[in-house]
């Protein structure tokens, strides 16, 4: 998975670049798809933090979620939560609720027997 982190109108310093990172990496690792890109874009408007984590997936997907806050970290934290909710409930969408196997389980399976 290749994250990219990045701000607007602020420097970020290199322990808020790693832990951006970090939780990001954290969070979507355990997901069942295949996650191509991450980016997290940093704005600062006067005292208010602007979080965007835009997250791109094999199958054509993409998660895009913006949050505000007075601070950077509960800004980022918020984003990435919204961001794992949009793929949570897009792989609930693509289950197959014939006899509850997810499509990706169902690709998995076969590729194994194969």
């Amino acid at each position: 998975m290749d994250i990219t982190v990045s701000a607007r109108h602020f420097t970020l310093t290199e322990a808020e670049k790693q832990d951006a990172v970090d939780q990001i990496s954290a969070r979507f690792s355990d997901l069942p798809i295949t996650i191509i890109s991450t980016s997290a874009v940093f704005e600062r408007q006067g005292n208010r933090f602007t979080a965007e984590i835009i997250v791109n997936a094999k199958s054509d997907f993409t998660a895009t979620a913006k949050v505000e806050d007075f601070e950077l970290a509960k800004a980022l934290d918020a984003a990435v939560q919204k961001a794992e909710t949009q793929i949570r409930k897009h792989l609930e969408k693509r289950k197959n609720h014939k006899n509850g196997e997810t499509l990706s389980g169902l690709e998995a399976k076969n590729s194994a027997k194969a």
